[in-house]
């Protein structure tokens, strides 16, 4: 290991101050006894209460300022970085001390030692003296992992999983007392840099590892391996645990074609619909499904649940002539969070321009006694699903039955699968991707075109209206459909909303001469498109693609980037 990964300390300032502290620290604890010598266990047994109580002081010192809270949050979040480094660290400690063979007796008195860490911390108490079980009788624990579990009370899962990530992403013994360099050496340097949630780069490593089938099928996979990893260390420290995932799955996929297909086989027999008995609460059904089913059943909950949709609505449209802004109606006011005080009244959002609509209420039913607001808007979310797909089995069970025109599956439901037209007509079998970021195998996606038809999504040309000008406000469907397959959900970058949870937006303003163009038209959620409208972040078409400007606050260097949940590949303009 090199030093710095020992502990030492550098000459840049904060290592010339870290050292500074540790010298003060073994300063007072060799004033409070100066018979018991100083070692770096003392220091971190002293460390967890100054932490705590420094935190504590930090919380009551900030008194209401945002930057100073903020600034809380990011020096909180250092140590327990730090502390995922020494807890993986730790764990290579026991494997390379073989602390599994340790004795009863002196886990014993270690207990008793550490249940009494502030007397250890200032020397008037020692660890035991080392006892091993002699070799050929049985341990007390089986290994490393169980040690660590009866140690820090973990489920053995986790105390495997520290030990595994120690040997995939640190240095350390193999037989016969060599030192092997780690699976993962940059996510290694990573873990020790601290710069990054250690959970995740854990995480991270084990996922590599489990695509190692697929990369030793490569035409060069030590180099396939290695490029994935600087992949992989980029992201953990740019982005978040749910954009890595969906980095790493489109990478596996990218190097084994057939991998969701065999996914697909493999749970195929376990699809059903189940009945699971009686409860207090009522009839209890359990349902599993493959992507396919998801994507149908998300898409719809999606439709139901947007008060923007016209299922979604759970107001009843009123009888007679159309009103609104439309009718010539006074239009909806913008509310006051959406403008920005700092932006000139000329560059505010416009009445009956941005379509933001008012927050629809909590829920359409009455909560429970004891029940949150959010519990009860969760609830009724699951009812309204629940009421379509029982009403989608009342009409298609009986084909000669005309559907109720009120019955919310009669909502404008659309099914978004994106597939290559080499995999679409058999040349090749890519899979296919759904509006909802689910894979599906290239013949599942066949299938379901040849079921329900092809609509193709042209940029331009005859095949379908995308270019309207000025003949009309709104984007027509099949516009929407052109954006929604560039997009694949809201454009501002860390918003997870789907396409089925966003509205068209015109870059340019309709009543400022504006036309309605795919390239003139990006998918918002309503709450970014509110914060587009105040200011927030800037929006520039690259070659007919848009592209987000952060603020400084968020992008210091300001580069133009598209949405990372939805295209984890695409780097910065």
């Amino acid at each position: 290991m090199s030093t710095m990964a020992q502990g030492d300390c550098g000459d840049t300032p904060v290592d010339k101050t870290t050292s500074a502290v540790l010298a003060a620290i073994r300063g007072v604890l060799s004033a409070a006894n100066p018979a018991a010598p100083v070692d770096d266990l003392r220091i971190l047994a002293v460390l967890g209460p100054v932490l705590s109580t420094t935190a504590d002081r930090a919380m009551r010192g900030i008194k209401g300022s945002p930057v100073q809270a903020a600034a809380f949050a990011h020096f909180a979040e250092q140590p327990y970085r730090v502390a995922g480094y020494a807890q993986i660290l730790s764990a290579g400690a026991c494997v390379e001390a073989d602390a599994h063979t340790c004795a009863e007796e002196p886990l014993a008195e270690l207990n008793q030692v550490l249940g009494r860490g502030d007397e250890f911390a200032a020397g008037t108490l020692a660890l035991p003296v080392d006892q091993t079980i002699p070799a050929g009788r049985k341990p007390l624990n089986r290994d490393t992992a169980d040690l660590l579990k009866n140690l820090l009370r973990l489920t053995y899962f986790q105390a495997k999983h520290r030990v595994d990530s120690y040997e995939k992403l640190l240095p350390h013994r193999g037989p016969g007392g060599s030192v092997r360099q780690p699976e993962f050496p940059r996510l290694g340097e990573i873990l020790r840099d601290a710069v990054a949630d250690p959970r995740l780069i854990a995480n991270t490593a084990g996922k590599l590892g489990s695509m190692a089938p697929a990369l030793e099928a490569q035409p060069n996979p030590a180099e396939s391996a290695a490029e994935l990893e600087a992949v992989a260390a980029r992201a953990v420290t740019d982005q978040d645990a749910g954009t890595v995932g969906r980095m790493l799955r489109e990478a596996n996929v990218r190097l084994d074609e057939t991998a969701i297909e065999r996914d697909e086989a493999a749970i195929r027999p376990f699809l059903g619909l189940r009945f699971r008995g009686k409860k207090p609460t009522g009839y209890q059904w359990e349902l599993t499904t493959d992507a396919e089913g998801n994507e149908l059943l998300t898409t719809l909950a999606d439709d139901l649940n947007n008060p923007r949709t016209a299922s979604g609505d759970r107001i009843s449209p009123p009888s007679g002539p159309p009103s609104g802004p439309a009718a010539g109606q006074p239009a909806r006011p913008i509310p006051e969070w959406a403008v920005g005080s700092g932006i000139p009244p000329e560059d505010r959002p416009r009445e009956g321009f941005t379509d933001v609509g008012q927050p629809s209420s909590t829920t359409d039913r009455d909560t429970l006694p004891g029940e949150r607001p959010a519990e009860a808007n969760a609830r009724a979310r699951a009812q309204r699903l629940l009421q379509a797909v029982l009403d989608a089995v009342r009409t298609g069970s009986n084909p000669g039955v005309t559907a109720d025109p009120g019955m919310s599956m009669n909502s404008r439901v659309d099914m978004l699968v994106m597939i290559d037209y080499d995999s679409l007509t058999g040349a090749s079998e890519a899979p296919g991707l759904t509006g909802h970021g689910d894979y599906l195998a290239a013949a599942t996606a066949r299938r379901l075109a040849c079921n329900a038809g092809i609509l193709p999504l042209v940029m331009g040309g005859n095949s379908q209206p995308l270019d309207l000008g000025r003949k009309r406000r709104f984007f027509t469907k099949g516009q929407k459909r052109a954006i929604a397959a560039r997009d694949r959900g809201c454009i501002n970058p860390g918003c997870s909303m789907a396409v089925n949870r966003t509205e068209a937006h015109h870059i340019d303003p309709w009543s400022q001469g504006g036309q309605t163009r795919v390239n003139k038209g990006v998918l918002l959620c309503v709450g970014c498109h509110s914060a587009h409208h105040a200011g927030h972040f800037g929006i520039e078409f690259i070659k007919d693609i848009p592209f987000v400007v952060l603020p400084v606050s968020r992008d210091p260097l300001q580069r133009p980037m598209r949405n990372w949940v939805f295209h984890p590949e695409s780097a910065a303009a």
